[in-house]
This record gives C-alpha cells, structure tokens and sequence, in this order.
C-alpha cells in the first residue's frame, strides 16, 4: 500500500451532511437532564435496551443514587456513574456495531453525522453537538489531559473493572466522525478537520494520537478473543498506507450497505473467493457490476476521483473480499436462502517423455463442501464431486458411470458452468485466452493445477493458443527465463501449446490477452490450513498452525511474524511457516515490510490448548459389551483401544459389500502380477485380495482390500506363468467388459491396474 488518503473526498463523498461545529457550538456547556425512573431515558439506561447501553450494578462496589448507578473505583478511585453522558454515549455506540445480529460477520465503526443522530434518538434526543461535549468532558474520575491521554486511561485494565463495552469506543467513534468532516481543508489534511470538529484550537495530532492504535487492536482483540465473534468481528486494518489516520479513516470508505452488497458484486463480477483480485480486476468489478448496487458518488470517485481515494477504497474492498467464502445472500433478508459461488480449476497430469497431458477438473471452494459431495448438472450431463483436500474437490466424475471427466477442448477457451441446485452451489470455469499452471505440491494435489494470476518470482507453465505466439513471442524471448515449449502431442486442445518457464519478470505478454493473466499489483496475507478454534476469526490451536501465504510481494519486501523475520519456502514460493512458542492468547501480528516499513498486516491468535485424549480410559467393555474394571488390558476393549488379539483377524472377502451372488465365478485379483484366483474352481488364495471381479457376461470391479494406501499394484511377478497370463487378460484384454468403480480413488487405483497389466 502506497499513497495518502485524500480526505476532501472522504468529506465530500462519504459524509452523510455536512457536521459544521464550530468552536461556539463545541465549546458550549453541555446540558444534560436527568429524568426520573419512569421516564423514557432512564428506563433506556437501566436495562439492556436494543441500543445496547447496558447499565445495571455488576458488584456490590455499585451504589445506586437518584436514578443512576455509580461503579465504584473506575478510574483513580474515584466513583464513575454509569448513567453518566459519556459511558451512555459510549454503549449505545457499541451497542449499534456489535450485537449478537453481527455474530461472525465483519464489522466496522461507520460513524457519520446520521449514525450519532440516530445513536442520540436512543438515548432520549441528542444531536451531534451533545456527543461531542459528553467526548470532550469525558468520563468522571479522568485525570488526563489531553483527549487521546484520557482514553489511554479509561482503556487501562477496563475489564477488570466489569464494563460490558470496551469504554473507549466513543473516543474512537470520534476520530471517525472527524474524517468525514466537512470545511474549508486541505485534501490530505486530517487533523485540522479533528481540531475544528473539537472547537479547540489545536494544531498538529493531538498528543499521543499514535498510540490510539493500541486501542483499535484492543478492540479487535475484544471482538475475537474475547467475545469469540458473538457480538461481530473488528479487525484494526489501515487504507491508503498511514497507520494512525488510516485506522479512523478505514471505518468510512463504505456504507454498511454497500458492504453488505459486495459479495453480490464479487459473484457478478465472477471472481475466485480466496484468490486476491489485481486492484484492475477489483475496479473494473466494482464500476462494472456495482452500479446498480454502490451508491452514484461511490461509483463517480471510482471513476473520476483521486487516485489516493481509489486506492483507500480498493484497499478495503480487497480486505472484504479476502474475508469472502463464496457466499452470496440471495435476498437482502439475512435469514434468506444463499448460494455458494466456487470456481472450476483445470488440472493437468503431463508426461514430457510420452509427450501427453491429461486434464481433470476439480472444484476450489475457500467455505466447506457437504460432506455428501455435490451433484452437479450442465453442460449436458450429470457429474459428481466431493472434497479431496482442503478447499479442493476431487475431480469431476460423470455421475451415471463414474468415469473420470475429461473437458473437451471448447472449454479450455469458452469455460464451462455447473450447479448443484438442490444445495444451491454454482460452479464456474473461467474462459481465458492462456492459463496459468503450477505444481500441486503446495495444495496437497499431484500434477499440475490452475492458478489465476501470473505468478510472481516462481516457476509455472503456461498454456496458449498458437495463434496468439505473435503476442507472446517477444515476452516470452526478453522477459521470460527459461522459456521451453513442451513438445505435447495429446491431451492439449487443437491449436494449444504448452511452455515451462522458471520465471517472468514483466506480465507484459499474457495481459494483452488476457487481464486476469497478470502480476498482483497489491500486497495480501492468507492464513491456509491450520484448525481453528472458532468458527469466526484468525483464532488457531497451536497443535494445528497455519500457514501465511503472502501475494504480491516484492523481491525486496520481508514477511515478519511477531517480530521474526520468516523465509520462504523453497518448494512453495509466497508461503511461510509460522514459527513455533509463541504466546497463547496473545495477538501476533503478521507483517509484510518494504523498507523496513509495514505495508500490509495480519492478526492471528493461538488458543489455550487443551488435553483431547485421556491417558486411561474411564471404563472398559468386555466381549459382551458388559462394563468390567481394568480397561482393556484383562481382555476388553474402551473406545478404538483394543489388546492385542491372539491371532490375525483374515476378513472375510465374501462379505464384501457390493458382491451379491449370482455371478458364474468370482475373480478375486491380489496387488501383485499373476496373483489372482477364481472362485469356486480354485480355492482361495493365502494372499490378501484387493479386488473381487463377479463375472456373468459382464464384470465389475468391487474393491475388497483392507488398506487402500497398501493397495497400490505391484510388477513383481507371483505365481505361474499361466496365473500371470489370466491377471494380464481379465485386467487388460477383458477391460472394455467391467465396469470400473464408480468412486473417484477407487477409479483411479482400478486405472494403475490396468496400465500394469498393459505393460506386463
């Protein structure tokens, strides 16, 4: 993130009006009336009104005196009232932004003129003026100074003292309402508009205005350890490359609303949930999709506006959409259905001395696949997925023969779309020009897969239309290292090529022709993998860390986490290993530095671990499943532990599911070449089965081993020529008249059978 924040337009174009204070009207004395029990206002403060305003005696240090409770020892030992205008104001703020409607959803401080007025007509009626006066008096008992000083000491140890709200919001709320403050400023001036908006004559930031910081990740750490996401989830993110500005001004540069409608946005636009957009796919996004989404003067600075705004806002959108998984509500009521937008990846498995390529399609989804798998129609036809690793599927199989789908050429350049309708999940394959592949190592995937986006400082390969060489021939000549175009015969469509290149220097070539075939031109931070603690926030078990997968750096930029300094992986460019023994229950921020200055963070947190298994167990089961002492070492057995048994239990092949009598004979076939038998003209065989072949005038392949990752074929020949012979014959010579199993890792063993037994 480079550049400054144009404030003019933040006033200009995200004000809701215009908040003209000025010194007269901040400075008046502030008036407040305490009603009495019974009137609206009082009632508001002393119970949990849908403001959020909590007010109530938390201990017996609270004393209650003429309508208001007093908190005992808050600040100095000095009594803070609770009903008092500061602490009022300070939770019907919080109160607005997080609520249990909010629960693991992102939220943001967006305090405008309009956002007090409302905030204030909870409270009995106070405007803009009133909010100010109660900030600038502040709590009761604070013997700071300055403004910044006196929140600094109402955050000290807050939760020891049983607020419900962290007590420094209002403060915060105010740095906000002071970015979209309208007058006669400078476009990048910040402070003067927080000066006027006071009524006090100030000039510079106010005295240790750089350590609010420490307050919003407070607030961030409060939002997701704390409350663990219940109430929503702040995170303390900065725009347009300021640290302390940033932070207020990060609140503003989008309306609830609009945020709420980005993801509508993001699924129009056809983005990749979990794959950083370059900031020209953002804006083109955002201009293109969200007109009739954004509001008019949110989409005129996109177009017309400074460059420092367009780049406040797309830094923010880019952070919103790194939070997508996919998700998209379809009606604007929350509790209405959704759908699940997720990409298609082409996948290739390439032989260089065959000179083939074989391409499967898989799903990438950053939310969950049912874990039922998904049924999928288009196309024509009927396909069947379920998920292999993490955020990966397994490859498209047709759902009526279980064979493993191969696209046709058509889709490499038009794209291909598929929906589970029943699960509301829509599946898209991009149409491109060229495309990107790199090694699936990284993705726990063999072979090669889709990546969007050029990668950077890394090896790839690059698949192209021969027609388009002319455009690519001069990159790929003075800015490609190691280009080699791979002689592929089969298994590419008609008219594409194939190239490995150990690295682009420039995106020159393939963005002409294609505008997602380009550098990221922006800084971004992943967390992949990891279990987390939580269903909402970066909150990890130490046992199971992430790793950070940054995109977009510089050969020059560094990755830090909690202050060390983290290498790349050499099998994995862009990804980095969290370091072990760092604190639990701390925030650890992860940072990507260009000159020594941080340019782009992350916050994680690592929970408490916990023992999740017991070291004996609490009772053990005998033979009879009847409770006996002892556990399982006097012969019983307590959950998956078992003694050891007096001889090996031989399955019984016969009851293997799937194999039903009525087949002539039965042809059970071993992992090693000549190891098969048929039943009943041969007896059974003292080698384990792995596959059972009923045959009548048609065969099927019914997989009847005991350890799938044991199953894998072997050459080495076993038995007589003759029983090698018959292996050869029913698996290769007799494969057109068995059908496979229709299950996608069974397929796949069936097909390293059969590739055995051709070569045999």
């Amino acid at each position: 993130m480079s550049g400054r924040v144009t404030l003019r337009p933040l006033g200009q174009l995200l004000a809701a009006g215009a908040c003209q204070v000025g010194p007269s009207s901040a400075t008046a004395p502030h008036t407040w009336t305490r009603r009495s029990d019974s009137s609206p206002t009082a009632n508001k403060l002393g119970k949990e009104a849908g403001a959020g305003c909590h007010i109530r005696p938390l201990s017996s240090r609270n004393r209650y005196h003429g309508g208001v409770y007093e908190r005992r020892s808050a600040f100095g030992g000095m009594s803070v009232p609770t009903g008092h205008p500061y602490l009022a104001w300070n939770d019907a703020l919080a109160g607005r932004f997080f609520h249990s409607g909010a629960s693991g959803q992102q939220v943001y401080l967006y305090v405008t003129e309009d956002v007090i007025i409302e905030v204030g007509d909870s409270l009995g009626g106070g405007a803009v003026d009133e909010f100010i006066a109660a900030v600038r008096a502040g709590p009761p008992g604070v013997t700071r100074a300055g403004h910044c000083q006196r929140a600094l000491q109402v955050a000290r140890g807050w939760r020891e003292r049983g607020f419900h709200y962290p007590p420094y919001v209002a403060y915060l709320a105010l740095f906000v309402l002071a970015g979209g403050h309208e007058g006669e400023f400078a476009p990048h001036a910040y402070y003067p508009r927080l000066w006027e908006l006071l009524g006090e004559d100030g000039t510079g930031s106010p005295p240790s205005f750089e350590r609010m910081v420490e307050l919003w990740d407070d607030l961030e750490r409060w939002s997701t350890r704390d409350r663990g996401g219940e109430l929503g989830l702040f995170e303390a993110s900065v725009v347009g490359g300021w640290v302390h500005v940033g932070l207020p001004l990060a609140q503003t540069v989008l309306t609830e609303r609009e945020r709420a409608a980005l993801p509508k946005v993001f699924a129009e636009a056809q983005l990749e949930a979990g794959i950083p957009p370059s900031n020209r796919e953002l804006h083109r996004a955002l201009v293109q999709y969200g007109r009739s989404i954004l509001r008019p003067r949110t989409v005129r600075a996109l177009e017309r506006g400074s460059d420092a705004f367009k780049e406040a806002l797309l830094d923010l959108v880019a952070d919103d959409f790194l939070a997508w998984n996919g998700e998209v509500q379809v009606l604007e009521n929350r509790e209405g259905p959704k759908e699940i937008h997720a990409p298609l990846r082409l996948c290739l498995t390439v032989d260089r001395i065959a000179g083939t390529a074989h391409a499967t399609v898989r799903c990438h989804s950053k939310r969950e696949m049912p874990g039922e798998g998904l049924d999928l129609e288009g196309f024509g036809e009927r396909f069947r997925c379920i998920e292999s690793v993490p955020q990966w599927s397994s490859s498209l199989a047709r759902a009526l023969t279980g064979d493993e789908f191969e696209p046709p050429p058509s889709t490499w350049s038009s794209g291909m779309a598929l929906a589970d309708t029943a699960r509301g999940w829509r599946l898209r394959l991009r149409p491109a020009r060229v495309r990107m592949f790199v090694e699936g190592t990284a993705e726990g995937l063999p072979g090669l897969v889709e990546a969007v986006g050029l990668p950077l400082q890394a090896a790839f390969y690059l698949a192209f239309r021969v027609a388009d060489w002319p455009a690519l021939c001069g990159w790929a000549e003075d800015d490609c290292e190691g280009w080699q175009e791979l002689p592929i015969t089969a298994g590419l469509p008609p008219g594409w090529a194939l190239a490995a290149v150990k690295e682009a220097r420039t995106d020159r070539g393939p963005r002409q022709l294609d505008a997602s075939a380009a550098f990221a031109d922006r800084v971004s931070i992943r967390l992949v993998g990891g279990i987390r603690s939580s269903t909402a926030g970066n909150s990890f078990f130490p046992f199971a860390l992430p790793r950070v997968a940054v995109d977009g750096a510089g050969r020059d930029d560094t990755v830090h986490c909690a202050g060390r300094l983290l290498q790349s992986d050499p099998n994995s460019p862009g990804r980095y290993n969290i370091p072990d023994g760092l604190p639990l229950e701390t925030r650890i921020v992860v940072e990507v530095r260009r000159d020594e200055e941080p340019v782009r963070r992350l916050s994680l947190y690592l929970a408490s671990s916990f023992s999740w298994r017991f070291q004996t167990p609490l009772v053990g089961l005998d033979r009879f499943g009847m409770p006996m002492t002892g556990g399982p070492t006097d012969g019983g057995i307590a959950g998956a532990v078992a003694p050891p048994a007096a001889q090996p239990l031989r399955p019984d092949v016969f009851r293997t599911p799937d194999l039903r009598p009525g087949a002539d004979g039965v042809f059970f076939v071993g992992k090693h070449l000549g190891a098969i038998a048929r039943w009943p003209v041969d007896p059974m065989p003292n080698w384990e089965p792995v596959w059972a072949i009923p045959f009548g005038r048609r065969g099927r392949a019914i997989y009847c081993g005991s350890c799938l990752s044991a199953s894998n074929p072997s050459r080495k020949p076993q038995g007589s020529r003759r029983q090698r012979a018959l292996w050869r014959r029913v698996l290769w010579q007799w494969r057109k008249r068995i059908t496979p199993p229709s299950d996608p890792y069974l397929k796949v063993l069936w097909r390293q059978y059969r590739e055995v037994a051709r070569d045999a």
